[in-house]
Order: structure tokens, then sequence, then C-alpha cells
């Protein structure tokens, strides 16, 4: 009986994993994502909190909660470990300096705002409404110039990948880049992690850990220290 089994034991499993693996069931282990949600830009942040709680505390310091309720607009959502980086280089450089650390509470609301509104584009960009942008061939595809709600110049992209040696079959990617001046660019690009969330009143897009606030966190950190000298 022993010798049969280990013949049929593998046979059983595959037979159980055919039935429960029928067609119309592909790619559902753990469900179909529905991108489309019944909630506002600022009811889908307030809803993941251990993502987004001290983001939405900032965006209710910088008075941008309206915004993110009411108007038609993307959202390139930050995590609250990217304030977090941002503050803790913040305090490191006060730190330095003999100064006071600072709470996320202390910064006034115009640099909250100042730059939350570099992550909001009025109207919806999903990824299919994205150029696309190749940092190796930047001239043939250069992703698209885009000024955010505040008027801060940003690129968005899209850029592609290969699957199995075929080019460019792969998954794609949501791509932003902190511009500011054409003059003298900043060039600092962040990826997407979670791309075409739809609200009801918008898209979010959420960008992946490595971000750190205001793209530009040394900008960031200069733009408080100004304020409290």
């Amino acid at each position: 009986m022993k010798k049969y089994a280990t013949f049929l034991l593998p046979g059983l499993l595959a037979l159980l994993l055919l039935a429960a693996c029928k067609k119309d069931d592909y790619f559902k282990d753990g469900g179909l994502q529905n991108g489309k949600l019944n909630v506002n830009t600022y009811e889908f942040l307030q809803s993941n909190p251990v993502y987004f709680d001290t983001v939405v505390a900032i965006v209710e310091a910088a008075g941008m909660k309206d915004m993110l309720s009411k108007e038609n607009v993307t959202f390139f959502a930050p995590h609250n470990f990217s304030i977090l980086k941002a503050m803790n280089m913040l305090n490191a450089v006060r730190y330095g300096l003999n100064q006071d650390s600072l709470h996320i509470a202390d910064i006034p609301a115009e640099i909250w705002q100042q730059y939350l509104l570099r992550y909001t584009f009025r109207d919806r960009y999903l990824l299919k409404d994205i150029a696309r942008r190749d940092s190796r061939m930047l001239q043939v595809y250069p992703g698209q110039y885009l000024e955010s709600a505040g008027g801060y110049i940003m690129n968005l992209g899209v850029q592609f990948s290969d699957y199995s040696g075929t080019k460019d079959v792969g998954p794609r990617m949501v791509q932003i880049t902190d511009v500011g001046d054409f003059a003298n660019p900043v060039n600092i690009t962040n990826n997407v992690g979670t791309s075409d969330i739809q609200t009801t009143n918008g898209v979010v897009h959420m960008l992946d850990g490595n971000h750190g606030f205001g793209f530009n966190m040394m900008a960031f950190v200069t733009t408080v220290q100004d304020y409290f000298q």
C-alpha cells in the first residue's frame, strides 16, 4: 500500500488543484483587485492608517482635506515612513547645529502645503494616460512634463520592462520625477508601488517605500530651517 500511495498521492493532489483552479478562477488566488473604490481620496488615505495616518495628519494641517475629498485630482501618495525619513534628516541637521528637535506639528501649514501640492495634479491620470519614459532613451521616451497643483514642474512617465527575453512586454511601472526648474532640473525619480487606485473624485498612485518626503529631502530640510531662522 505504501508503494501505491507514493504514486497516488501526487496524482490526487494534482486533481484537487485542477478542480480548484478552473479557467474562470485563473489568477484569483486571494481575489481580483477592483481598482474602483466607493470612497474619495481623503477617505481612502484615512482608511489605511498603517500607511497613511501621518499623511492624513499633514493633509489636514495643510488645509487640503477638501481638495482630496471633492476635487478631481491625481494624488501620488507618500507613505508614513517617507515623512519619518524626512523628519529624521531634519532633526539630524538640527542636532548638528545644537538646535532643538522639531515635531510634525511644529512644521507650519504653508510648508506642508507647498510640498504636498507637488504630489497633486488636477484631473485624472491613470497609467494608460501617462507617456512612456525610459531613462536610457530620454530623447525618444521622455515621459510628460506637468505642472503640479501648486505650479511645480514634475515629470510623469511609465517605465517598460522586458520579460523572458521579449522586449517591453513585462510589467510597467509609473514613475514621478522632481524637475522644478528646466534650467537646473533636480531630476530625482521615484517609483510607484501601486498604481491606478480610482476613488470617487480621482486617482491615487502609492509611492514605494524608498521615497523620501518632498522628493528632494534636503530641499525640504532647507525650507524648514529657513523658516525657523
